[in-house]
């Protein structure tokens, strides 16, 4: 499925429920192991280490942010090839050494099948290889630079569930996820699962 027809079809849900559902969506995101009444969906989680203490804290949250809307939004619409999506954030404080040990815990957890990668590009290069090496597709958010596919409703949204005006890094973390998610179903389809193998080689065939 393109990204495009992704976006297109988590929006038009989101749209309609957003009403009633957002207070309820907002509060599951922050809650481990909340489900959806009558839920059964199994789940499969994308990983983000960005920095949520220190001088880099408000960045760190534009990206989490921005991860966490586009998840509110597709799993409304009924998650990705019949899954659940959920998030794990690590905190890497904007330091080398953190983000190579967190990188290195993602790894190991086998229901993480994607990564959004850091914003800092040294930190981003010393991360990849670890990825890499466990085929786990990693996207490079700084690489995002085209807006024009973004909601609409986009920023107040953001507003609403994060409590600020959203920055660039929220736009390209919010696109990065995405791109992950379109990843995730095109494996389903062409591949048969999203097992982290499929989902690496079906975001390199689309990107």
């Amino acid at each position: 499925m393109l990204l495009s027809d992704l976006l297109n079809r988590s929006r038009h849900i989101t749209a309609q429920a957003n009403n009633i559902a957002t207070p309820f969506i907002v509060l599951c995101l922050f809650l481990t192991g909340c489900a959806f009444p009558g839920s059964t969906k199994p789940v499969i989680k994308i990983g983000l280490i960005a920095p949520f203490e220190g001088e880099q804290r408000p960045n760190g949250y534009q990206r989490l942010y921005g991860v966490k809307l586009a998840l509110q939004e597709v799993n409304l619409a009924g998650g990705v090839a019949g899954y659940k999506i959920e998030l794990v954030a690590l905190n890497d404080y904007a330091n080398m050494e953190e983000a190579i040990s967190q990188a290195q815990e993602l790894v190991v957890d086998s229901d993480i099948r994607a990564i959004v990668g850091q914003w800092d590009p040294t930190l981003f290069d010393a991360s990849a290889p670890i990825y890499t090496a466990a085929k786990l597709a990693v996207v490079e958010p700084t690489q995002l630079t085209d807006f024009s596919s973004l909601p609409p409703t986009f920023t107040a949204d953001f507003e609403a569930l994060g409590g600020s005006m959203p920055d660039q890094q929220a736009k390209q973390a919010y696109l990065a996820t995405y791109q992950l998610l379109a990843a995730i179903e095109q494996a389903t389809i062409e591949f048969g699962s999203p097992e982290r193998v499929n989902v690496w080689r079906a975001f390199r065939r689309l990107n």
